[in-house]
């Protein structure tokens, strides 16, 4: 199929490229930021550009926005009223609606997995999550997504905001707190590697099943050892993070 591209970012240049390497055309890359827009465009060997008015120049079966968030309404503010093609975002908390209200054919394609823009992303292990607005709209999603993974969940928005939310909790405040555990090491000279098997049997634990996975003094409602953490954290918002999740298990366990 042929794709216009908008966008630049990690989550455009990475689709970019796995679209490329599927077989797709891209006939255009757009950024309002004309340096990104020539670094993606020559990555996918296509024309590019700063100026959505390209888009009757360079007519393609499927406009993919991957913006921001916050900007997904004001590109599509910009957009002529397509017809024909499928107009489709790549976010996960963003409703579909901001398109429907434009477009006749739209839909959302949203990876489940953190992008980066160094990292190579194989989607083939990655779940896409699509909605569509119509059922040709969701014939031709399909067929885009699985040529990318065979891992494919048609959900509506209600469900994908949900999923996006799940998530945060499984991904991005994991990490933070990793951080946090990495400073607290550093700050008495111990390395945060030797926390690198703790970590992954964790995560290889949890898939099995959180609630059964849980281990640790808040579980076991053990006052002494977390009272002894406390003391070990002199930073007031570390204490209250610390109280509040252990009080969350103990609660949940107790």
């Amino acid at each position: 199929m042929k794709i216009f591209l908008i966008g630049s970012g990690n989550v455009a240049t990475q689709l970019g490229l796995a679209f490329k390497r599927s077989g797709h055309d891209i006939v255009y890359v757009y950024s309002p930021t004309i340096s990104h827009a020539a670094m993606l465009g020559e990555k996918l060997n296509t024309d590019w550009g700063r100026s959505l008015n390209a888009i009757s120049e360079f007519p393609a079966d499927i406009y993919l926005i991957a913006v921001k968030d916050d900007a997904i309404a004001e590109v599509v503010k910009k957009m002529p009223a397509l017809k024909k093609s499928l107009i489709i975002h790549t976010s996960g908390a963003t409703d579909i609606s901001v398109l429907k209200k434009k477009f006749r054919n739209c839909g959302v394609l949203w990876q489940v997995q953190t992008i980066k823009a160094r990292t190579l992303l194989d989607f083939k292990k990655v779940p896409m999550v699509i909605e569509a607005n119509n059922s040709s709209s969701k014939k031709k999603l399909t067929k885009i997504a699985r040529s990318l993974s065979g891992k494919v969940y048609s959900l509506n928005s209600k469900q994908r905001r949900v999923l996006h939310l799940g998530a945060v909790w499984v991904n991005n405040f994991p990490n933070h707190l990793y951080y946090l555990s990495e400073m607290l090491l550093k700050k008495h000279h111990l390395p945060f590697e030797l926390f690198g098997p703790l970590i992954l049997s964790t995560t290889q634990s949890a898939m099995k099943g959180p609630y059964i996975s849980q281990t640790g003094p808040a579980k076991r409602n053990d006052k002494k050892t977390m009272n002894a953490h406390l003391k070990l954290l002199a930073d007031k918002n570390y204490r209250t993070l610390y109280k509040t999740i252990s009080k969350s298990i103990t609660n949940l366990y107790n």
